[in-house]
């Protein structure tokens, strides 16, 4: 994936160059929070009590400068584990990401680059550990409103212990966004992060497939109404386990400045994969 890194870090350096002498256009950008249920399986330590209750928030921003767009995104979703102090209970706790974007419209079509920091649950790991991924992304605005985009990452996420958790592979995603009325979007997508070399031990594969499926509904001028139902399926060959997690999310979203009309936002699946791989060892 060395050819994908320099095209990410090219077109991002060449974006930021060319902003340097650019006005910029405008800002739209976001800030989210709200509660979160999950409910969840995992046939390698069974999950006590599902489903569990906890929260996210969330936030974008993006600047346009002539042709250049740059932009940057963070997620970070926090389960309570009712005291039980043992992710092989419960699942993980703790997801998260930040990340930069740079890039160049030309008419409706947005290509670009994205970089970011992921966190996750790692083995043996009380808090929260760090990762990284970088990549390329592509985004058709619709006539209508709306658009369809792709993204594809290289992501890495190694856990307290190298040789016993470790992702290192690709997150690809593709996407929909669509208007219903004036006052309603609907987003569907689907994500597949896939280690093919190293998961829970050198040798083993390890995969997550995400389904996910947004609505937003304006209530006010500055407050939106979000709904967002996510479906995650980890699978890793080392013993043919799998897990499952079924998402609920629902938030209040507030636009700062204009509302964004991207839907492109860093990756999480890798990480969201990451966290899973100490309940499936």
């Amino acid at each position: 994936m060395t050819v994908l890194k320099n095209a990410s870090l090219a077109l991002i350096l060449a974006g930021l160059a060319a902003a340097s002498g650019a006005q910029a256009q405008g800002w739209a950008g976001s800030v989210e929070g709200g509660f979160q249920m999950t409910d969840r399986t995992n046939t390698a330590n069974n999950i006590v009590n599902s489903p569990y209750f906890g929260g996210y928030l969330a936030g974008y921003g993006s600047v346009g400068l002539g042709r250049v767009a740059l932009g940057f995104d963070g997620r970070g979703e926090f389960t309570y584990d009712r005291g039980y102090d043992n992710v092989l209970a419960t699942g993980p706790l703790h997801t998260g990401v930040v990340g930069a974007r740079a890039g160049t419209r030309f008419s409706n079509i947005y290509v670009g680059a994205f970089a970011g920091i992921g966190f996750f649950d790692g083995f043996d790991s009380d808090q929260p550990m760090r990762g990284s991924i970088y990549g390329v992304e592509a985004e058709y605005f619709l006539p209508g409103g709306g658009s369809l985009y792709a993204q594809l990452g290289q992501a890495r996420a190694i856990g307290s212990d190298a040789e016993d958790n470790e992702f290192d592979g690709i997150d690809y995603k593709i996407g929909a966004l669509f208007p219903l009325n004036a006052k309603s979007t609907i987003e569907i997508s689907a994500e597949h992060a896939i280690s093919s070399e190293c998961f829970q031990d050198c040798g083993d594969l390890g995969r997550n497939v995400v389904f996910g499926l947004e609505a937003v509904r304006r209530l006010t001028d500055r407050i939106d109404l979000v709904g967002t139902i996510d479906y995650a399926h980890v699978t890793t060959n080392a013993k043919a386990d799998h897990a499952t997690s079924m998402d609920v999310f629902v938030g209040i979203r507030v636009p700062l400045g204009a509302r964004p009309t991207s839907a492109l936002r860093t990756p999480m699946a890798a990480f969201q994969a990451a966290s899973w791989m100490h309940p499936m060892d």
